[in-house]
């Protein structure tokens, strides 16, 4: 079998099964399979992706040991020679799976190949990949800079930027991937110690230390609502905590700590600028906003994500 479709869900029975009546259409021009993980949902997620997908595969899990412990689930007992693994709340377009088969097959150095995200109104929306974290793109956290020029490539590096055709890109969005099971074997998959967020960007850059090279093509549409809204309190306490981890694992060995305490000095100046200084537009940027009082909050709660998810997750 050439391809497995990883659907990892959690409460997401509101729509699941237009994400999988999206993904039936798209398995037709693929020699595919398609596996949905649920991550013991409360809701009637089981029920709902049994029903709309009858020729899918629904393991449902006794436990919500996180994202990336779902997609390891799948990944488990897939089949494919590539595994593509999709958000529930994304909607992939009928010709997205084999657009990202073919970019693959083309540059079999990738590895790892996303797709193009679009907003529900149809407009390319930039978060499709992400700058990868440098002691430059912390300090320019820690000092505003990323702040007061959102999406600028030299103060914001780290926030994507609209592009066309295929490029290569430090780190692809777990929304929409592709991954070869040559690269999956060879680098170890998701790690299973990240509950959710930065699991993407640990494994991209862990294929990119192994010798291969990411890549996004805008043929391989998705729409992936929600995302650039400001994010709550407590996605921002996950989001912190998977950049946390990402800082301290893949900057330079002499400078990790030096980026954790950056990345812990740039929350605290935003805490206390933050009754002054508007938020930037989350649209200049390609990520969420945060509310004002948040990163006072967030400041408050340090200790439980500075540490990153190798803290919390021995």
């Amino acid at each position: 079998m050439n391809l497995s479709v990883i659907i990892v869900t959690y409460r997401s029975g509101g729509y699941i099964a237009r994400c999988l009546a999206a993904v039936e259409r798209a398995v037709k021009a693929v020699d595919a399979e398609v596996i949905v993980v649920d991550n013991n949902s409360p809701d009637d997620t089981v029920a709902v992706a049994r029903a709309a997908a009858p020729w899918a595969t629904v393991l449902a899990r006794e436990v919500n040991g996180g994202f990336a412990e779902g997609c390891v689930a799948g990944a488990e007992v897939a089949q494919g020679r590539h595994l593509v693994f999709v958000n529930p709340d994304a909607e992939v377009q009928p010709d997205t799976l084999a657009n990202l088969l073919d970019c693959a097959g083309r540059h079999p150095k990738a590895g790892i190949v996303g797709g193009r995200c679009v907003t529900e109104t149809g407009d390319n929306d930039p978060r499709s990949w992400w700058g990868r974290p440098t002691p430059w793109s912390v300090f320019c956290f820690a000092t505003g800079l990323s702040t007061v020029f959102p999406g600028h490539a030299l103060f914001d590096p780290e926030s994507p930027t609209l592009w066309t055709g295929e490029r290569r890109v430090p780190i692809v969005t777990g929304a929409l991937m592709l991954v070869t099971r040559e690269l999956w074997d060879d680098v170890g998959g998701f790690d299973t110690r990240i509950f959710m967020y930065g699991e993407d960007a640990d494994l991209c850059l862990r294929a990119r230390a192994a010798g291969y090279r990411p890549m996004v093509t805008d043929r391989a549409v998705f729409v992936h609502p929600g995302g650039m809204s400001s994010s709550s309190l407590n996605k921002l306490v996950l989001l912190f905590t998977g950049k946390a981890t990402v800082v301290r694992r893949h900057l330079p060995r002499g400078l990790r700590a030096v980026g954790a305490a950056m990345l812990l000095f740039g929350v605290w100046l935003r805490a206390a600028l933050s009754r002054r200084v508007a938020p930037p537009d989350a649209r200049r940027q390609g990520r969420p906003t945060a509310e004002r009082g948040d990163w006072a909050e967030l400041w408050a709660i340090r200790a439980q994500w500075r540490g990153g998810w190798d803290a919390r997750r021995p």
